[in-house]
């Protein structure tokens, strides 16, 4: 088990989002946790948090957005190439398009061995305290992330459910089992053992740094944080956590928005998946990999991208790329005739549907895990050869005919 270095984690989590302008604020040591239990000063010039409507953000232009980024040295992608790493456990496949070969790598063992791979978790949960925030009583605003850990642990991504024939399982095993489902050979799946829980740690946001708001109609309280300023903190502390590199460490956060300088025009990324060179062990190459991604209030962004919509989309698409670096043939957004990526992200073509997150009752509480895009959308594979022909799931009918190319390219 080694710790990635400082300078690399820098590096690292300062570029991962495109949208950063300049350089990140200095890391700052995540604050204490009687600061969020403190009355603030009635003297200090403190603001309400905003009221809005419930069409506030579509009305503000802002969009789920989610982003991946491969931060692997040459070298150690190189390593990677040739499956030399040590990391989380992973296969590798590959298709043809058009001439072209894409390979791909995914976490687990490969579907024809019929092999269950358990994955060990870690969540790391993050509170907010907001300088310069308060309610009606003089009391600090805080985004409390233990309030919803019981629910994030109850979830479908940890706990199992039924998916047809795909099983009784977790999410994202639902979702491999779809996509590999004419391939795989008996008792295949991957799963996230029971996660462990790191101690909260709570962040001080200064002044500037966010807009806090709050829903006229539910009262649900939501902050769209400078993206730059909540990286240098994650810098900080990823410094503290004991990672493991055969893990998956998932930072979580309570209704928590990033974008550039706090600007609702440029909201919302509401997680991202990464990796990253984490040192060497008996001249071995280790690579970490990690995920951030925020619970969501219901009524916050409408429809039903709520509670772990962000976490289950990181999950997935970690799941069937988690270093980054799965490469296909360039796909147009369904809802978009502009927008193009060419990236294996299972989760992003179905961002944009209005009902991007599917409802999975456990123990009387609905969640809404989102819909994912299969590999055979991507292979442009026709017919599909997932479960019954499709190319998104749990709910078929969202996509029902492979990847359009982009115009030109």
């Amino acid at each position: 088990m080694v710790k990635p270095a400082w300078y690399s984690l820098l590096t690292l989590l300062t570029c991962l989002l495109a949208a950063v302008a300049g350089l990140a604020q200095a890391p700052q040591s995540p604050a204490r946790a009687d600061l969020a239990r403190n009355r603030v000063e009635p003297s200090l010039d403190l603001r309400l948090p905003a009221e809005i409507e419930d069409n506030f953000l579509q009305a503000s232009g802002a969009q789920a957005h989610f982003e991946a980024s491969n931060k692997m040295s040459e070298a150690a992608n190189q390593v990677l190439a040739r499956d030399g790493v040590v990391s989380v456990p992973h296969f590798t496949g590959s298709f043809e398009f058009q001439g072209k070969t894409f390979p791909f790598t995914v976490v687990g063992q490969a579907p024809q061995k019929g092999q269950t791979t358990h994955i060990a978790t870690k969540i790391i949960p993050i509170s907010l305290f907001f300088e310069g925030y308060a309610d009606e009583q003089g009391n600090p605003i805080v985004l409390d992330i233990s309030s919803r850990m019981p629910a994030i642990l109850n979830s479908p991504n940890f706990r199992p459910a039924a998916y047809g024939a795909t099983g009784y399982t977790q999410f994202a095993d639902a979702v491999q089992r779809a996509q590999f489902f004419r391939v795989m050979a008996q008792d295949w799946h991957t799963l996230l053992d029971a996660p462990s829980v790191s101690q909260t740690v709570n962040i001080e946001v200064p002044r500037g740094s966010a807009t806090v708001y709050r829903m006229r109609s539910s009262g649900a309280i939501f902050a769209v944080v400078d993206e730059g300023f909540f990286i240098s903190q994650l810098n900080t502390i990823i410094q503290f956590e004991e990672l493991d590199v055969t893990a998956l460490p998932i930072a979580v956060t309570p209704n928590i928005f990033l974008a550039p300088k706090a600007d609702i025009r440029r909201c919302c990324v509401l997680g991202f998946h990464t990796s990253f060179d984490a040192g060497e062990s008996e001249n071995q190459q280790l690579v970490q990999t990690f995920v951030w991604a925020s619970w969501i209030d219901p009524g916050i962004f409408g429809g039903t991208v709520a509670d772990v919509t962000a976490i289950s989309h990181e999950i997935s698409e970690w799941v069937n790329d988690p270093f980054s670096r799965n490469l296909v043939p360039a796909w147009q957004f369904p809802n978009s005739g502009t927008a193009c990526q060419n990236d294996l992200e299972t989760g992003d073509p179905m961002s944009a549907f209005p009902h991007a997150g599917f409802p999975v009752n456990i123990d009387g509480v609905t969640y809404h895990p989102q819909n994912e895009t299969l590999l055979q959308w991507f292979q442009r594979k026709t017919p599909s050869d997932a479960i019954d022909g499709a190319y998104s799931f749990p709910d078929e009918t969202l996509l029902t005919s492979p990847a359009q190319s982009c115009a030109g390219r």
